[in-house]
């Protein structure tokens, strides 16, 4: 009876692989026709008519060259046949619109001009057009901006490629392989690392948050393989590894100054006070090994994820729904693939995206020649609604934490520290 029962699991476990697999297979084959077909996708209704036959076009500059506190400001440009062309610009929690008319030069240049003065360092700017799908401009302000042509259906495959095959597949291949867990978060930081300063990541932070999230996901990866589960210290600084990587992000909030921006800062603060229990933290004796934390909460686990988007969409508008997707699926690996792995799957996610962000960047912004970024719709009002949401979430999950901690009294039905928790 026992080995009938072994059997059906292993033919789920294998109808299971065998669904992810063909999954996989579809995913990458409709990314590579994706690719291998941008001519048939230009979105433009007279494609003759608009720079290069793409109607949209986007860019954006980050770092020293964005925003004060090192965040991005995307540049969205949809250019018409009539000669006009509509400017959206997003910068930290603003967005700012603008209609200007738009000539091409005998030279292949463009100019963009005639606008109504709420874009300043595009009205009168004169973009090169050294290919057809790359606009480069010099700014008023000092930086250079690279516009890229956007065109959706390839852009949502990409997304749907990524989900699947990069996030979900990469995480679970580093799970289920000691030699891919070695090779993704050992070997790959040294050896792809000329690749990485060819990138246009010039901004401490994305370097930061680049190795900090590879030593997190190394670190892990030692704790399963290498007896480093036995040692206390080492589970203060898995937890610890969490605690910066947050703190990282709630310095570039405060930097920027914003109300939305403190606000989620101090929903990040909160999140950091409410880490609980990283002595439980243990490495699961069966097979593959995971790295389980039982006294990560349910509701700690949201609170994170509400201050995690809300950080990505207030900084970085044109990656909010990469970030959805990294922030989302370690989510559903602890609650649908394996109790107890939030922050094994939310390392390895987070390593593997930042990863392929900096080896691909090349690849997909230079050599095939499109921006394959999905911006978020802006507004001031969406901003700071989701900071209050990320703060007020924060701060009752913490007044729930300390008035157990304070006075032993919890929730009888909602886990917030007092026991080992389903997640």
């Amino acid at each position: 009876m026992t080995r009938t029962v072994a059997m059906r699991k292993t033919d789920r476990a294998n109808l299971r692989s065998i669904a992810v697999a063909g999954l996989a297979a579809l995913s990458i084959l409709f990314f590579a026709f994706g690719l291998a077909c941008p001519s048939f996708a230009s979105t433009a209704p007279n494609a003759s008519a608009v720079p290069g036959g793409y109607e949209r076009w986007l860019g954006s500059v980050e770092g020293k060259e964005g925003t004060p506190s090192g965040g991005a400001i995307l540049y969205d440009l949809r250019f018409r046949p009539d000669g006009t062309v509509s400017i959206e610009k997003s910068e930290g929690v603003h967005l700012v619109k603008d209609r200007a008319n738009w000539t091409a030069g005998g030279d292949g240049s463009l100019r963009i001009e005639g606008g109504e003065g709420a874009i300043p360092e595009i009205d009168g700017a004169l973009f090169a057009h050294p290919d057809h799908r790359h606009l480069t401009t010099k700014l008023a302000r000092g930086p250079t901006l690279s516009l890229r042509p956007s065109i959706g259906w390839i852009t949502w495959l990409h997304y749907a490629f990524f989900c699947v095959v990069v996030i979900f597949l990469g995480n679970e291949l580093a799970r289920r392989s000691k030699i891919a867990a070695y090779t993704l978060f050992l070997v790959f930081p040294v050896a792809l690392l000329p690749l990485w300063l060819q990138s246009d990541f010039d901004t401490l932070f994305r370097w930061a948050k680049l190795y900090s999230a590879i030593i997190g996901a190394a670190l892990f990866t030692l704790f399963r393989f290498n007896g480093l589960h036995r040692y206390n210290w080492v589970k203060i600084l898995v937890a610890a590894v969490l605690a910066v990587n947050i703190a990282e992000a709630v310095s570039q909030d405060i930097a920027s100054g914003a109300l939305a921006n403190l606000l989620n800062a101090a929903a990040g603060v909160l999140n950091i006070l409410t880490i609980h229990r990283w002595l439980g933290i243990r490495r699961d004796d069966d097979a593959p090994h995971d790295m389980l934390w039982p006294g990560m909460t349910v509701g700690w686990i949201i609170a994170y994820d509400l201050w995690n988007i809300t950080f990505v969409y207030l900084n970085f508008p044109n990656t909010v729904f990469f970030t959805a997707a990294i922030v989302i699926a370690p989510t559903i690996a602890a609650l649908f693939v394996k109790k107890g792995t939030w922050l094994q799957a939310r390392a390895y996610t987070l390593a593997i995206y930042m990863m392929y962000i900096f080896s691909f960047e090349l690849l997909l912004n230079r050599g095939i020649g499109l921006d394959l970024s999905v911006p978020f719709p802006r507004s001031e009002g969406i901003a700071l609604g989701a900071a209050i949401v990320s703060f007020g979430c924060n701060l009752g999950y913490a007044l729930l934490h300390y008035r157990w901690r304070m006075t032993g009294r919890a929730p009888a039905h909602l886990q917030i520290g007092q026991s080992e928790s389903v997640i």
